[in-house]
């Protein structure tokens, strides 16, 4: 495994704030995964496995065929994974571009936390941010759905607003 690889890594979230003293095992916890364009990331009600990086490409987010996002380098993926052992996908993901990832698995975190305590909390700290400003982006969603809506209508029909808006 090359010196720089354990570097690259911690310029990507969720690995920023891992320690020089962690680098090692972070290598030895992470795997480089490469996709060709068009080719599924992975569908949506797929096991959560592992939060990924994107490195280097483009990945679509879809939902019901229709695409919510575009994700580039910097990205995460997957991070739900870290924090809800059953959890499934959301969206389903399709590399738009050639893509290189690097994906820290979801599997025994806790097991992790206490063998290597200070790696994985650094890679959940960094999540904490990014599920923060999802949480963020996702109230003012909903505010905005409030002020189209209208703020008089009954819970349910806020609801089902909300739903036929997410289609």
């Amino acid at each position: 495994m090359s010196a720089e690889r354990p570097k690259a890594i911690r310029d990507f979230c969720p690995f920023r704030l891992v320690a020089d003293a962690d680098a090692d095992q972070l290598a030895r916890e992470t795997t480089m995964s490469d996709a060709a364009a068009g080719s599924v990331l992975f569908e949506e009600g797929d096991p959560a496995d592992g939060v990924a990086a994107i490195l280097e490409g483009s990945v679509e987010v879809l939902k019901h065929g229709r695409i919510l996002a575009t994700l580039g380098p910097g990205s995460v993926l997957g991070e739900l994974s870290l924090f809800v052992p059953s959890a499934s996908r959301t969206a389903t993901a399709r590399a738009n571009t050639p893509v290189r990832m690097i994906k820290w698995p979801a599997d025994d975190v806790r097991g992790r936390l206490a063998r290597h305590e200070r790696l994985a909390t650094a890679i959940v700290a960094d999540m904490a941010f990014v599920l923060a400003e999802r949480l963020d982006r996702r109230t003012q969603d909903v505010v905005s759905l409030l002020k189209v809506a209208g703020t008089r209508l009954p819970v349910s029909e806020l609801e089902r607003f909300r739903s036929r808006a997410l289609e």
